[in-house]
């Protein structure tokens, strides 16, 4: 990310007035003692960086818990790949895990083999479905995605691949083997009846759904694309594996074995995004690494909203039911959801919990979305959350739109008024929705307010970043300012529900360090934020560059190095 405030130099002087062109002067005493002040600020980083290198060279005990390296070699991997579905499509990579027989998803997930610490990597893979195709962008998985694999020239080889997942060949044509309906058989358990026979049953409901499934079966006959058993693709194969799709797909793909790793509404894994241009290979991969400790045995846990943003309950809920077919629960089933980890985080449960409740109380909500008969206090409290994401849903794309536009501009000078004023106006109406939010919501720590500051840092940013030349030098310090005021309560609410050791807390981190450090050089303005002293203010500059430092560690570029480890000798 390139630094938004590299516009403002060390030598800046700090003035809460505004520039000579509005026709203000600066009293030559109150100079005077700003440039004091800006010394005092500039003494303090050196002292508290020397200090703390001081200290870390002569400390006897350097070593840090999270310098864990789990090892591996292709002998190693080998062995541990051979007990997984597919031995003809290893992971890239696969770290310290294995399958194991849960209760979640379709009764498999990966659990840790051993204890690890923050940062390990555990696996790493390409897609055996790169993408989707443009016309099911946007749109909820459909048969327009079996159509695009049906197109592949490898199409056999991903069908039958996908026999494996979730749910199972196996399992669908015992449910629905020749003499018994599944409809009415009692040898069904409730989550298969849930997830495969009423789904089934209300895709089958559409006329025009049983029509394209006949003309894909009908073209998989035409292209002999099969099953793995050489028998044609029927009816019931086309809806398993729409069901397929949906409940396993990513947005970057379809990947068979991060389709085992079960989700978690506080999940110990990161999924980071293929990046083609990462690797010198130009493999299109995704990694996951542990973003806390994980215990020996414990479930190794992704949340399914790839990269999700900051949404309330009663949104995640409907979601995942509309897509994946599972509940995570209204009040009482959500606590005890966070609370049931094989060796859960009570704490930080807690704090996801109450990032939930609005003024004292926690929503109601269903899975499918409806009121379902609530008081009218509860159907308030949904529709505030619901008010404000659709809010933020329209700001995000307008953000989009500015962010794609400056970044087509060379520089601040060549801006387009028309752009900048945009983004001026829509700092403004986040800021509002900031303030009516919080009082709205009668919670500081909500979840939708930490999306809500995300989104006014993001702005910011883009404007400081393109739009320098256009702003006073007050109006710059004041968005510095602004911009402080959002990232300082993110912190704390990501270090509560995401845990110490997330890499959004070290970007939230990073910014953080670095409007101190401008803020700094403007000590009137800092101070008056109420933060504290200029010598705490240093202070949390510091270890703000320190923590992100310290995370950043634990989550380095090295998957050259890792699959270079578990290549052939």
């Amino acid at each position: 990310m390139a630094d938004p405030f590299a516009c403002f130099g060390g030598d800046d002087s700090d003035s809460d007035s505004s520039s000579a062109d509005e026709g203000n002067t600066i009293n030559n005493n109150s100079q005077n003692e700003d440039d004091k002040n800006i010394d005092r600020a500039r003494q303090l980083m050196d002292t508290y960086n020397n200090n703390t290198n001081t200290t870390k060279n002569n400390s006897s005990n350097t070593a840090s818990p999270t310098t864990f390296q789990f090892h591996s070699s292709y002998e190693d991997q080998k062995a541990r790949t051979s007990l997984l579905p597919w031995l003809n499509h290893n992971p890239l990579y696969l770290g310290p895990m294995a399958l194991s027989k849960c209760k979640e998803g379709g009764g498999r997930g990966y659990i840790a083999t051993q204890d690890l610490p923050p940062g390990t990597c555990v696996l790493i893979e390409q897609p055996i479905v790169k993408g989707w195709s443009e016309v099911q962008m946007g749109k909820k998985l459909g048969l327009e995605s079996i159509q695009y694999i049906f197109e592949r020239d490898d199409a056999k080889l991903v069908i039958q691949c996908m026999e494996e997942l979730h749910p199972r060949r196996e399992e669908v044509l015992e449910i629905y083997k020749e003499g018994v309906d599944a409809a009415t058989s009692t040898d069904v358990d409730s989550l298969d009846r849930t997830q495969i026979i009423d789904m089934i049953s209300n895709m089958n409901s559409d006329t025009s759904y049983v029509q394209q499934v006949k003309s894909l079966v009908e073209y998989a006959k035409d292209h002999n694309i099969t099953n793995s058993d050489g028998s044609h693709i029927e009816d019931i194969d086309i809806n398993r594996l729409l069901l397929t799709l949906r409940y396993n797909g990513f947005d970057s793909g379809l990947y068979l074995h991060f389709s085992m790793v079960n989700h978690n509404e506080d999940p110990n894994l990161i999924k980071f995004r293929p990046n083609i241009d990462e690797h010198e290979d130009g493999l299109y991969y995704s990694e996951a690494r542990t973003t806390r400790h994980v215990r020996k045995g414990e479930a190794l846990t992704l949340h399914y909203l790839e990269n999700p943003r900051e949404v309330s309950h009663a949104t995640r809920r409907l979601i995942l039911w509309d897509q994946h077919r599972f509940d995570i629960g209204d009040e009482s089933a959500y606590k005890q959801f966070l609370d049931n980890g094989l060796y859960s985080d009570n704490e930080r449960g807690n704090h996801i919990y109450e990032s939930e409740l609005i003024h004292g109380k926690f929503p109601k909500s269903t899975k499918e979305g409806a009121d379902n008969g609530e008081e009218n206090d509860e159907r308030d409290n949904v529709a505030t959350t619901d008010n404000i994401e659709k809010s933020l849903d329209d700001l995000e794309e307008m953000l989009v739109e500015i962010q794609a536009i400056t970044q087509l501009q060379s520089n601040g000078k060549n801006a387009d008024d028309t752009t900048f004023d945009r983004a001026a106006a829509l700092e403004l109406t986040i800021g509002e929705l900031i303030f009516a939010s919080t009082s709205t919501l009668g919670n500081a720590n909500h979840i939708l307010l930490s999306r809500c500051w995300r989104l006014q840092i993001d702005i910011i940013e883009v404007i400081l970043s393109h739009y320098t030349p256009k702003l006073t030098e007050k109006q710059s310090v004041d968005l510095v300012a602004r911009f402080l005021l959002s990232v300082k309560p993110l912190l704390e609410s990501q270090r509560c529900r995401l845990g110490i050791d997330h890499p959004d807390v070290a970007r939230t981190y990073q910014d953080y360090s670095m409007a101190l450090q401008v803020l700094l050089s403007h000590p009137k303005k800092l101070l008056s934020l109420n933060l504290g002293s200029l010598d705490q203010c240093s202070k949390m500059e510091h270890h703000s560059r320190k923590e992100k430092e310290r995370i950043d560690a634990m989550y380095p570029k090295d998957v050259d190095i890792i699959l270079g480890s578990v290549k052939r000798k």
